[in-house]
């Protein structure tokens, strides 16, 4: 029997080092994983305070930073042993929720979150799932909340499709550009310039939404 995108993106991740390398799907070149660390973080609208929900939560790469000023962070993954990992690293704060699950099977009350964030999680998901994802996140979201995401993009109409050694879909990023575009207002677009630096690529890409009614 085929395997679903879920199950070939969960048999993928589970087999993954708990690790900054592990995260970014490669050996952590020098400086790359703390450089646009910091780059996403700076961003970001001002956080303080603010109830986040952070899905494909991982390791705690930026879980770590936000329970430093939200007043509580909803972190979700499906992969336990990130989690634990994301747990060790956050152990000094009572403000944050973890739960292990996909990010589909998340159930929570109309407008409980003032901002929503992922950093790679729709190239692993199926082009309805994703429609799904974006209704679900906006229902989530208080009005005037802001989403960020970043993913890895690719140019053309096309984009390239997932195969069993890599279940990522790298799409157009002007296909999410409108899919949110049509729910949400965008506040900014722009790629991860750590990525041009230090590796030549201009694939990465991040947008900054806002719900507004």
């Amino acid at each position: 029997m085929e395997q679903s995108r879920s199950q070939l993106s969960g048999d993928f991740w589970q087999e993954k080092p708990a690790t900054v390398g592990g995260m970014l799907l490669q050996d952590d070149v020098p400086g790359l994983g703390q450089a646009e660390r910091d780059e996403i973080l700076a961003q970001l609208p001002p956080l303080e305070g603010k109830d986040i929900l952070e899905l494909g939560a991982g390791i705690g790469r930026y879980t770590s930073h936000f329970v430093t000023v939200a007043r509580h962070v909803t972190a979700v993954d499906f992969v336990e042993r990130f989690l634990v990992e994301n747990r060790q690293t956050t152990a000094a704060f009572d403000n944050v929720t973890y739960h292990c699950a996909n990010v589909l099977d998340m159930e929570f009350e109309a407008g409980s979150f003032d901002f929503v964030f992922w950093n790679w999680l729709l190239m692993y998901l199926g082009d309805s799932d994703i429609t799904v994802l974006r209704d679900m996140v906006r229902s989530w979201m208080r009005v005037g909340g802001v989403l960020f995401f970043r993913e890895s993009c690719f140019p053309g109409n096309a984009g390239v499709p997932p195969s069993p050694d890599n279940p990522a879909t790298y799409r157009p990023a002007d296909l999410y550009t409108s899919l949110f575009g049509s729910e949400f207002k965008l506040l900014r677009k722009d790629n991860v310039k750590a990525y041009e630096q230090l590796l030549n690529r201009s694939n990465q890409n991040y947008w900054l939404f806002q719900r507004t009614g």
